[in-house]
């Protein structure tokens, strides 16, 4: 039967569905999605959507409009989700997600909407949530308890990432280097490096690296929580991982390597040069801009899995963007498939 109503496709993420750690968060998250799209009355024309596609391009026909997760690419009529960095809020971007985003690559676009945030609603909101967090231990990934065990000495926080993460595409600096300059760096000014490893890195290449700084003695590899490690240390030092992001909402001042959505609540730098020299002389973004910026991100960037309102507003808000591409809906479906099955055997074998 004919219809008039617009065509709306939806990525369905089924693996993610299944993942014991977020899963509920992910169908929380789509089931608040389908009512907002049930109040907009438009036809939902479901995609399933395999792991490891996020590189497959994206779009949909001009008269239509795409509804992706966890992909990155040009803007048009597609609007790009993806759980962020602390649960229950999804970034809901044209372009993608973190450094892939339109907030990590025009950052300037977005710089009066933050300016004109209340500093004291900013620093009320992130003091009640900084220390929710701490104080429930949560993060992104499964941290082990809290042991309360403070390190006497004075250090730097480096974090770790898996290294074959998408988003390592983002650095500026080989992780393996930067670490090394670090480490002088840190020495340098009297205080110890302390480096977490990722939880889901299984790299012998970076315990090999890892073994190889631990017999430093300027060098502890830490496996406590991440909410031990940060509030005591000086700085916290990465390339874009999401516990930087944490870090600031624990008010600690960030030194980050990489492109990242948080780009602009941190000291960013693009060389060994300037990664030594911030460690040296720290110049940290002023922290009521950090606020602001933190306050903004969270309540006007990111949406709340269960904010039917917010996400319907974020939806309509990208439906009148570029028109899109002509590729037929088999020809998508095939990417995402060809892509998700390069991406696995990469993984699995690089």
């Amino acid at each position: 039967m004919p219809s008039d109503r617009r065509i709306v496709a939806l990525e369905v993420p089924e693996a993610w569905f299944r993942n014991p750690q977020d899963g509920t968060q992910h169908r929380i998250f789509y089931s608040t999605l389908l009512a907002s799209l049930a109040e907009m009355n438009v036809l939902i024309d479901p995609v399933w959507l395999p792991r490891g596609a996020e590189r497959a391009p994206r779009g949909a026909p001009p008269d239509r409009f795409l509804i992706s997760f966890h992909s990155y690419g040009e803007a048009g009529n597609v609007l790009r989700c993806k759980e962020s960095y602390i649960p229950p809020f999804y970034t809901m971007d044209r372009m993608g997600y973190a450094c892939f985003s339109e907030l990590a690559l025009f950052p300037e676009r977005f710089h009066d909407k933050i300016s004109r945030q209340d500093p004291d609603a900013a620093r009320s909101f992130l003091t009640d949530l900084g220390r929710d967090l701490r104080q429930a231990n949560r993060s992104k990934y499964s941290q082990p308890p809290k042991d309360g065990v403070r390190i006497d000495t004075g250090y730097v926080f480096v974090p770790l990432q898996i290294q074959n993460d998408s988003v390592v595409r983002g650095s500026w600096l080989d992780a393996s280097a930067a670490l090394d300059r670090i480490v002088s760096a840190a020495s340098g000014r009297g205080l110890k490096t302390v480096i977490k490893r990722h939880p889901h890195c299984k790299s012998r290449k970076v315990a090999r690296v890892l073994a190889e700084f631990g017999r430093n003695p300027d060098v502890t590899v830490s496996t406590g929580s991440i909410y031990d490690l940060i509030p005591g240390a000086e700085m916290v030092i990465g390339a874009n991982s999401g516990v930087l992001f944490e870090a600031l909402l624990q008010d600690r001042p960030v030194i980050s390597f990489a492109a990242s959505d948080f780009g602009l609540a941190v000291q960013q730098v693009r060389s060994h040069e300037e990664l030594v020299s911030a460690i040296t002389r720290p110049a940290p973004p002023d922290p009521v801009w950090r606020q602001k910026f933190l306050f903004w991100y969270l309540n006007q960037y990111c949406v709340r899995a269960d904010d039917s309102l917010r996400i319907r507003r974020r939806i309509q808000s990208v439906q009148n963007g570029p028109k899109g591409s002509e590729r037929s809906r088999m020809v998508r479906k095939l990417d995402l498939y060809a892509y998700s099955l390069l991406d696995r055997l990469r993984k699995r074998f690089f």
